[in-house]
């Protein structure tokens, strides 16, 4: 029975890879009114409470030639049976791929490098059913990296923040996991504006590949500021973003995938100010018209954040800033508030409706030495009532989880982690009250085991992490938990 079993899986499999994503591909296309906006969110990281065929999750890579000490995929399944996955590695190589059992409330770990020492490599991960969740772990001497994978390729992405200074490297890696070729431009807008080099046009992506491009190739050299606007012409794609900061006031590394759509309101649920301290939001304004920004702050000791309509998931502007069309901003948040020192939460918000992409930077400097945290913004339409961390938490460790109630009621949240059991909620951590538009942080519980940690609020909320960064370093990561949607 377990031979039947795993052919009639491995059948699955290759059926889903040939047809499912094909089907993912069009479906943006063949949506209208209400539907047309929960697909529009379908390329930001996110899982999906429905009984699917399959689910689909495209991750950022590893770059091999980096030094990485090693890359995985961690597939979770919460559920009571065990799921099978298909792991496929595209690289600019012909594409391999392996199937994993990942057994019930319990999880694999694939290795994505798999002895190779140069090249990319990009892991698309193929579940039959939609229970399981994904993440990218890099285990790196200059920080290790956690990364969310995504759930749909899109025609567009962009990234708000790019840097090159001081020997720092970037790196643009574009991926088409589909069997037909995809053709692609890159344009890259710094301080100086808008270059789209020849170089940079008109490039072809084979089927199943990846291909990597360090920007310093094309001019993007000492920058502080790098915007990236990708657009597929034919075809659908993945593109992700890896750095390595070695100066310019930043230390570490980050490996992310882009954000396919401007939108109007996006949310951050672990700023901080203090001694030492710089922050930045990353703004980008892709479109052509002039973009207006509100920018509000929460948080124990803010006083400027009113709700002012019980109804929406905004609070009175703490500060308007100009985005030029075409353009990127660096904004400073100790310019725009006398903020309290310690933690908060922010919300930008466009006005006039013209859409942009925000990235948060956090650097700090601490005994001795310092680290850099990027996140990506979540879209107001992703604040949810249920969220989902693949890969669990550190046990024990402090200020892990940062939460924002994105409305004006009160309400609850519940913690609960998967283990041999099941879902057990964790104590001291059930039914705990968070007012409207609080923010609070969460120290880990002595005890909790590696599992899947799920989060469920009687209101919308929105959720980030910290992650350890290992090797004795200072600081931490920033990463978005996985928020859980109806379709």
């Amino acid at each position: 029975m377990n031979i039947i079993r795993r052919a009639i899986s491995i059948f699955l499999i290759v059926a889903v890879m040939g047809g499912v994503v094909y089907i993912d591909q069009r479906q943006t296309e063949l949506s209208e009114g209400a539907s047309r906006g929960i697909v529009s969110m379908a390329g930001f990281p996110h899982s999906i409470k429905s009984n699917r065929i399959s689910s689909s999750w495209f991750c950022p890579g590893a770059a091999a030639g980096d030094g990485l000490d090693s890359a995985s995929v961690f597939i979770s399944n919460p559920s009571d049976t065990a799921i099978t996955a298909a792991v496929s590695f595209l690289s600019n190589s012909p594409m391999e791929s392996q199937t994993v059992e990942v057994p019930a409330r319990n999880h694999s770990v694939v290795d994505v490098l798999r002895g190779r020492t140069v090249g990319v490599i990009v892991p698309v991960v193929e579940i039959i059913g939609s229970v399981g969740t994904v993440e990218q772990q890099l285990i790196y001497a200059a920080g290790d990296v956690t990364s969310q994978c995504v759930s749909q390729t899109s025609s567009t992405w962009y990234f708000a923040d790019g840097f090159t200074a001081q020997g720092s490297s970037q790196r643009l890696v574009l991926t088409n996991p589909y069997p037909e070729s995809a053709v692609v431009n890159v344009a890259y807008v710094t301080k100086e504006g808008k270059r789209s080099p020849t170089g940079l046009q008109g490039l072809i992506l084979g089927p199943r590949t990846s291909r990597s491009l360090s920007l310093a190739e094309f001019g993007a050299t000492d920058e502080s500021s790098i915007a990236l606007e990708v657009e597929a012409t034919t075809g659908q794609i993945i593109a992700s973003r890896m750095q390595h900061y070695l100066g310019g006031g930043r230390l570490g590394y980050s490996t992310t995938i882009g954000i396919p759509v401007a939108l109007n309101e996006w949310w951050f649920a672990a700023g901080r100010t203090g001694p030492q301290v710089s922050e930045r939001l990353v703004v980008f304004n892709p479109s052509a018209s002039l973009a207006q920004v509100n920018i509000s702050f929460f948080g124990e000791g803010i006083t400027n954040g009113t709700i002012i309509d019980e109804n929406a998931s905004a609070a009175a502007p703490s500060a308007t800033v100009d985005i030029p069309a075409g353009s990127v901003l660096l904004i400073n948040t100790d310019d725009l508030a006398d903020l309290p020192k310690g933690e908060h939460a922010m919300v930008v918000s466009s006005i006039g409706k013209v859409p942009v992409v925000v990235e948060h930077v956090l650097s700090q400097i601490t005994g001795g030495s310092s680290f850099t945290a990027i996140t990506n913004g979540v879209p107001a339409a992703l604040a949810t009532q249920e969220w989902r961390i693949p890969s669990g938490l550190s046990n024990g460790a402090r200020n892990a989880l940062s939460l924002v109630n994105t409305t004006a009621q009160d309400g609850t949240y519940t913690v609960s982690a998967v283990g041999p059991g099941g879902v057990v909620d964790l104590p001291q951590l059930i039914d705990v009250p968070i007012g409207a538009a609080a923010r609070i942080s969460l120290d880990v519980p002595a005890g909790v085991n590696d599992g899947e940690v799920v989060i469920r609020s009687t209101v919308p909320l929105v959720v980030q992490r910290r992650t350890y960064r290992g090797h004795g370093l200072v600081g931490f990561g920033i990463v978005g938990a996985l928020p859980v949607i109806s379709k």
